[in-house]
């Protein structure tokens, strides 16, 4: 009964929304690879199974990134055609002559970045049966493969990847302390906290605010008083990453700074703490998210849908309907997907 319930409440939800999934479909035969990301992205946010056919045309798009981000929605919702998509990408790579020009070292990093990409797709849908590729791949000559498949297979039950990169916390390189400290946020072990933990005071502002993530994911309460003095910082980055990192904790005590933060001279920091009062239970935030849909700021704008496709009601509907009927077809998607989201809700 209740699943019967549930197909009638999915069927309704598109009759009413017609428009709006009309807008995110017709996204999957664009010509920009931006518009067809924002139709899988908002697909995977919807319902995987209601664009089944759009994904699986996806996965032979001419971007790898497309594919890929097709391949995780279809698995997903119960389709693993997409996995030997990923697995391929994962093991592609661009041939260099002898004396590699400029042109063909730009398309091996473009290669990496990739590569990346579907390494941390297989460890976030934790396929169990790509642990051998992905051990394979962490030989691989680009080190940000090599450290991506180290994450996927921590994801998966290897904790050796783990201490590798509890070491690089304190590598006297800066962006090896950042990105060690992003793995193992992604990686989610507790046992890491007291490492993270001495990140917060780190001077450079990407290894402080990886850790600050790192730790909100976790729930370390108490790197909770740390995080809130970044609040303050002189840097908005650091000052938007820290609300966010209270919002992933969760913890109630964060809600007055919270407030006060919405108070803030940056747009993006205010974005970030309504999303993280949400989290919170409170949705004070709200009214500034609608107010930054009708500015001027396109950036500002795609953030805002994000975090009211999260946290708008029916109510709202309205003044997100505007946007999905926009010219600029990566906010009509976004804006689309907020829409058909918040109709779910009361």
């Amino acid at each position: 009964m209740a699943f019967a319930s549930f197909l009638i409440s999915g069927q309704a939800l598109a009759k009413n929304n017609q428009a709006e999934f009309k807008v995110i479909r017709a996204g999957f035969a664009d010509i920009d690879r931006d518009v067809r990301l924002a139709s899988c992205e908002a697909a995977g946010a919807i319902s995987g199974k209601e664009f089944s056919s759009e994904l699986s045309g996806a996965l032979s798009d001419q971007v790898d990134q497309v594919k890929i981000r097709a391949a995780v929605v279809l698995y997903k919702a119960g389709d693993a055609s997409g996995i030997p998509v990923i697995r391929k990408i994962l093991t592609s790579a661009v041939k260099l002559s002898d004396n590699p020009t400029p042109l063909e070292r730009a398309r091996a990093i473009a290669r990496g970045t990739i590569k990346v990409e579907a390494a941390r797709a297989l460890g976030d849908i934790k396929d169990t049966s790509s642990v051998s590729l992905l051990k394979s791949m962490t030989e691989d000559m680009d080190g940000r493969v090599s450290d991506a498949c180290l994450v996927s297979l921590a994801k998966l039950g290897d904790s050796s990847a783990k201490d590798q990169f509890v070491s690089a916390l304190e590598s006297t390189k800066q962006e090896v302390r950042a990105k060690a400290a992003e793995a193992l946020g992604d990686i989610g072990d507790t046992v890491t906290i007291p490492a993270l933990r001495k990140r917060l005071k780190d001077w450079n502002r990407d290894a402080k605010n990886a850790a600050a993530i790192a730790l909100g994911k976790m729930k370390d309460k108490e790197s909770e008083p740390l995080i809130k003095e970044m609040l303050w910082d002189k840097d908005e980055i650091v000052r938007e990453k820290a609300a966010t990192a209270l919002g992933y904790m969760g913890e109630e005590s964060s809600l007055e700074a919270l407030k006060k933060v919405m108070e803030d001279t940056n747009g993006f920091v205010r974005i970030a703490a309504a999303e993280a009062l949400h989290k919170l239970g409170d949705d004070s935030g709200r009214e500034f998210l609608l107010r930054v849909l009708k500015s001027e700021d396109r950036d500002a704008k795609l953030r805002a849908l994000d975090v009211l496709s999260v946290t708008a009601s029916a109510k709202e509907v309205p003044q997100m309907q505007k946007l999905a009927e926009n010219k600029d077809k990566v906010l009509a998607i976004k804006a689309s997907k907020a829409v058909i989201m918040a109709s779910k809700r009361k």
